[in-house]
């Protein structure tokens, strides 16, 4: 009777656990931002992780990351304004304005103990949320080959104003979506498992007025980062700042504005003008680090949970 009473104690817990994990679609009205924030959620625990995506990207993003995080705390993945499931509406794609969401979505939840993780734009979004507005609720922050690190001149900016339009992103064929996604990752291939990124990507395409729009949101995202540049503002963040890169990134630095910028020049000045960061780079692994090392980046994040 004892083994068959503790073989259905395992059982149960076994099967609690899972249901603790089980990841759930949800929306949040944010009555300032006047947006209705969709978002993933998995997991339990007075720590919260909340995960940003980046540019052109959605909650999706994350998907590897999200069973691994939600065993060890409360995870959220959020769908920014004019991605995923979010409707762009009225709101007006900006570094700013994105952290400013962020930040309601986490005050209406009164979350009091948050790790922000951000990938990409998402990380750029991180820092400026974190100098910016100092919330009492943020404990640490994880970028994932962050936006905003990378320094761009006048001249840059005029060149992205010249070169990166609508128009661009509409002319772009499938063939070259395909390469734009497959330079995101290691080996410069999009792996079967994200393939679905890529579709989709199509799957917007073809409704032309929804593509527009998507266009329209990107493009405006990409000359935000630019106008709001982040770097000098990083003295002003006050938790724990860990950043993770692949040693194999193929966007970050930008390889036609600055073609003799190496990742490890960018990663030594940032060293040298904020050394209190930790910096991380990992093997076999592109800008979607990601995906590419799910299980190191996993590792990262549990530990930076754990104050390690």
């Amino acid at each position: 009777m004892k083994v068959k009473y503790l073989f259905s104690s395992l059982i149960f817990l076994t099967l609690s656990t899972l249901m603790s994990q089980e990841i759930k679609s949800s929306e949040l009205l944010l009555p300032t931002s006047n947006i209705t924030l969709s978002y993933h959620e998995a997991g339990t625990g007075d720590h919260t992780v909340v995960l940003i995506h980046g540019l052109g990207s959605n909650a999706k993003a994350y998907q590897k990351n999200i069973p691994a995080l939600s065993e060890k705390a409360k995870v959220v993945a959020l769908d920014l304004p004019g991605f995923g499931n979010t409707k762009l509406g009225d709101f007006v794609p900006g570094m700013d304005n994105y952290a400013k969401v962020v930040s309601e979505f986490i005050t209406l939840k009164k979350w009091e103990r948050v790790t922000l993780v951000g990938h990409s734009m998402g990380g750029q979004i991180a820092m400026q949320l974190a100098a910016s507005q100092q919330p009492d609720w943020l404990k640490n922050m994880v970028l994932l080959a962050p936006a905003g690190l990378e320094q761009f001149s006048q001249d840059d900016k005029n060149w992205f104003q010249a070169v990166v339009n609508n128009q661009l992103y509409l002319n772009l064929t499938d063939a070259q979506i395909q390469q734009n996604f497959n330079i995101n990752f290691y080996g410069a291939k999009v792996p079967d498992d994200a393939q679905f990124m890529v579709n989709d990507r199509f799957e917007i395409k073809k409704d032309t007025e929804k593509y527009k729009t998507y266009v329209s949101t990107v493009v405006r995202s990409i000359h935000a980062m630019l106008a709001e540049p982040v770097y000098d503002k990083i003295a002003d963040i006050k938790v724990p700042i860990q950043v993770i890169y692949g040693k194999n990134d193929m966007l970050i630095p930008n390889k036609i504005l600055h073609p003799q910028l190496s990742l490890d020049d960018l990663l030594e000045k940032l060293r040298i003008d904020y050394p209190k960061i930790r910096i991380q780079q990992l093997d076999e692994a592109g800008h979607f680090v990601l995906w590419d090392q799910s299980d190191a980046v996993n590792t990262c994040i549990i530990e930076t949970i754990d104050g390690k």
